[in-house]
């Protein structure tokens, strides 16, 4: 069912796209919708989770706190994502933060009503579970390049796996390179000199800020 001129929170989320207008409905009058000034946090780390946030508008970067206090940038969300899935099958505290870079609207579900939404539409179970396995999978491979020796070699990896994510050589970077360098363990100017090294030595090149263009694909899988 196309519900692109449905005015109702939920049915702007691909998570509920499967549902019949009577569910949407149903499923709507259990849900607030909130509004976040960019810069405000829609959690932050400690504080407990029992609710799940879909994102009907808006951006908003989630980063976690190292030991010795620095970002640990993880992903970032646009209209149409979800997040909170943490808190919605056991009680816990959040050990994240979640916040808007820009206007961003939500609509909040309780960790309760979601779970009678989940046995009622196991559809959407499959749908939470897919999603929640691609962000596991993620995470592991965020860890690999954290570990990995060499700057150079992380930033060689993610760029790998993109291009297989992707299925191009020109691949689309979707946040700063403060972020990505974050989001791989290492500094900015870590992040810059090991991309400089892969342009100088032709592998690479940088077209648009945003786009980092494979040229010497056998050479990065080195």
């Amino acid at each position: 069912m196309d519900f692109s001129n449905y005015h109702y929170c939920i049915s702007t989320i691909p998570l509920f796209q499967i549902l019949t207008r009577d569910q949407i409905e149903k499923i709507q009058a259990q849900i607030q919708v909130k509004k976040f000034k960019a810069g405000q946090y829609l959690y932050q780390a400690g504080d407990d989770s029992d609710t799940l946030y879909l994102l009907q508008k808006g951006l908003v970067q989630i980063y976690r706190l190292s030991a010795s206090g620095k970002e640990q940038y993880i992903r970032q969300l646009e209209a149409g994502d979800f997040i909170g899935e943490s808190g919605l099958f056991s009680h816990r505290q959040i050990n994240r933060y979640v916040k808007a870079e820009e206007p961003t609207t939500v609509c909040s579900i309780q960790r309760d009503v979601f779970k009678d939404v989940l046995l009622q539409n196991p559809e959407i179970a499959i749908e939470l579970l897919e999603e929640l396995s691609n962000r596991l999978n993620e995470s592991e491979q965020q860890t690999t390049w954290i570990t990995s020796e060499s700057t150079s070699h992380r930033l060689a990896a993610y760029l790998l796996e993109a291009y297989n994510q992707q299925e191009s050589l020109s691949i689309e970077i979707p946040s700063t390179k403060k972020q990505l360098a974050s989001f791989l363990g290492m500094s900015p100017e870590s992040f810059s000199r090991s991309l400089t090294k892969l342009t100088k030595a032709g592998i690479v090149r940088q077209p648009k800020p945003n786009v980092i263009e494979i040229l010497e694909l056998g050479r990065l899988e080195e």
